[in-house]
């Protein structure tokens, strides 16, 4: 069996490092999840649509070079079609960019909420033990007090 201190001082050990999370950190770190899980989705579709932008200009300067050799309609036709195809593109991908630019910013900021809740119930958690240990320490200095007076009274009498 442990000693009475070395028991209250492990109890309070257990108070301050024990990590009792709050609700609040679960619904932001769920929160966090799922917005990271949308920013690697937009990212991804991103990529995809970058590429797609360069096999476009890719396409489109091949085309041109074919239509500067041999000035037919056909090629033409494909030159246009390429031209139309890469406006499209570009115009997803800059309609797309914002939104992304918006989603990271969103999930740095949740991930600053998150990072200051869990600093503030670590702070917490030392405060309570701090209260805990200062409270054990003068609760035992009165009771000692108090059978000190205790036994004193006895001899006298």
């Amino acid at each position: 069996m442990c000693p009475e201190r070395a028991l209250k001082q492990r109890n309070i050990d257990n108070i301050a490092t024990s990590s009792v999370t709050s609700r609040e950190i679960d619904a932001q770190r769920k929160e966090l999840v799922a917005a990271e899980r949308n920013l690697s989705r937009m990212e991804q579709k991103l990529l995809v649509l970058k590429d797609q932008v360069d096999q476009s200009i890719l396409r489109q300067k091949d085309l041109r070079g074919q239509y500067k050799v041999k000035k037919t309609k056909q090629i033409r036709r494909r030159l246009e079609v390429a031209n139309n195809r890469l406006s499209d593109l570009r115009q997803r991908r800059d309609n797309m960019l914002p939104e992304y630019r918006e989603l990271k910013l969103m999930v740095r900021d949740q991930r600053a909420l998150l990072k200051a809740l869990e600093k503030k119930e670590i702070a917490r958690q030392a405060a309570v033990a701090r209260f805990l240990k200062e409270w054990e320490r003068d609760y035992d200095r009165k009771m000692r007090r108090k059978h000190k007076n205790a036994r004193i009274r006895k001899k006298i009498s």
